[in-house]
């Protein structure tokens, strides 16, 4: 313990900081998983579909509520701008805060038509718009943070805000009778209350609130960008508001557990990232390919075997997620999972694109992703129902992978993956995804083969603790 404790204090301010952005991710996450099964019990499945569908719809309106100003230009802004930070944040809020504005004030001509599309009464569409006036604060603080390296503080009341928004929502749940939402409710209101507190402390701390010159290069940075935050919003959230739409609430509520499900790759693979995309930066700087190439064939081995068994105890985890009213969610867990695993392969791509620079590829494949979702699920979900959403998301992000390939390869002609041990490993996955779901109706043959695949992560323990361990250290 006191030799962890003294490599902890050896670190750099850097190393600290990010250990504890990571910590502080998966305890966020956990904490949202954690609350996954209470949340089911509570509630029927039409109104859980009604708590999801209303995320889906919060984060789409987003994007056009707030331009998704926190992201990308306002960290790029704080280090052209260092010195003046107080001033910069503050413009920064006074822009977000009008947009937001600006676009509640175009909802308000078209009210009825927007709450016949989202399914929202007029109490909550206001109290979403107070949310993304205020809610933008905070993340402009956070990155602040982060840009800072500021940790503590950020850590602290992050972590607040993730225990604060299931306690008030369960407590506003059993002290009135609006069910859903109560957690509706519960979010927005703790997520304003923060957000709030921030809005204040930074116009104070900066003294202004319009700069021409940066709203404009804002502006001209962040709008051409709204396609890409768009689409990958779409490819992620549109599953659920067409389900809804064609399908019907309920089925809404079952097939977002699976969404939720599918979350623990995605812990999985944040932590991964969070070692790994540095790591190749520099081994992209120093033309090390070969190390590139076997550590990404054994990290995409790992995240397989780890994939079979969450599709290998589908059933299992449905039933103790969501109950027995959620269990048709099973058929949708290894194209779900599929689709995660897809995520990981196609970031590895992505992440020498971005290193070259070249980001407009990205954008591409973000569209034509989105784009061919909505389609598919035109095409299918009406024809067979809320699991056909799962396999059309699965083959889009298949062919989101394979256009981060292609547009790679474009930009470098070097090799720099194995892609015939990647192209064997990934097809030996996708094969057994479809294997598993036959096995769903026997469940001693599909209980060994778990086991079986869980010894071999056992057995090859060590060798993945080095690698990862590697990516650290190196």
């Amino acid at each position: 313990m006191l030799g962890v404790l003294r490599k902890y204090s050896s670190l750099s301010m850097e190393a600290k900081a990010s250990l504890w952005y990571l910590f502080c991710n998966l305890v966020q996450k956990g904490i949202s998983f954690i609350v996954i099964p209470l949340y089911t019990r509570l509630l029927t499945t039409s109104e859980y579909g009604t708590y999801t569908v209303f995320q889906s719809w919060r984060d789409l309106i987003l994007i056009f509520a707030t331009l998704n100003l926190s992201a990308g230009v306002f960290t790029r802004g704080l280090v052209k701008n260092e010195g003046s930070n107080d001033k910069y944040t503050a413009q920064m809020q006074g822009l977000s805060s009008a947009v937001a504005v600006l676009f509640f004030l175009i909802v308000l001509l078209f009210m009825d038509p927007f709450r016949r599309l989202t399914g929202f009464d007029e109490k909550l569409v206001i109290t979403l718009f107070v949310y993304y006036v205020f809610n933008p604060s905070f993340l402009f603080w956070s990155v602040r943070q982060r840009v800072e390296n500021k940790y503590k503080s950020m850590v602290a009341i992050t972590l607040l805000a993730s225990v604060l928004v299931p306690a008030v929502s369960l407590l506003m749940f059993f002290m009135t009778d609006i069910r859903a939402n109560a957690l509706i409710y519960g979010f927005l209101y703790v997520q304003i209350a923060v957000g709030m507190l921030f809005f204040v402390k930074q116009f104070v701390d900066g003294h202004a609130f319009f700069s021409k010159i940066v709203w404009l290069e804002s502006l001209k940075f962040n709008i051409p960008l709204i396609p890409h935050y768009l689409s990958l919003i779409v490819l992620a959230q549109s599953d659920r508001l067409m389900i809804d739409h064609i399908c019907g609430t309920s089925f809404a509520g079952i097939y977002s557990l699976t969404y939720n499900i599918g979350q623990i790759i995605l812990i999985v693979i944040a932590s991964i990232n969070g070692s790994l995309v540095p790591w190749m930066y520099k081994k992209l700087k120093v033309r090390e390919y070969h190390s590139i190439a076997v550590t990404s064939n054994m990290l995409c081995f790992l995240l397989g075997l780890m994939s079979a068994i969450v599709m290998l105890l589908a059933p299992e985890v449905v039933f103790i997620m969501g109950g027995s009213e959620y269990m048709p969610a099973k058929w949708c867990i290894p194209p779900v999972v599929m689709g995660t695993y897809y995520t990981f392969c196609y970031g590895l791509f992505s992440t020498v694109e971005f290193y070259i620079g070249k980001t407009s590829y990205v954008a591409i494949a973000s569209f034509v992703g989105a784009a061919l979702n909505i389609v598919l699920n035109l095409l299918f979900i009406p024809r067979f129902g809320f699991i056909a959403a799962a396999y059309t998301t699965e083959v889009c992000y298949m062919v989101f992978m394979f256009l981060h390939y292609f547009f790679m390869k474009k930009m470098t002609k070097e090799r720099i993956f194995n892609i015939g041990g990647m192209s064997a490993i990934c097809l030996v996955v996708f094969a057994s995804s479809l294997v598993f779901t036959f096995l769903y109706d026997y469940d001693c043959v599909r209980w060994c083969v778990a086991a079986l695949v869980s010894l071999l992560v056992l057995f090859k323990r060590s060798a993945f603790m080095n690698m990862v361990k590697g990516l650290k250290d190196r």
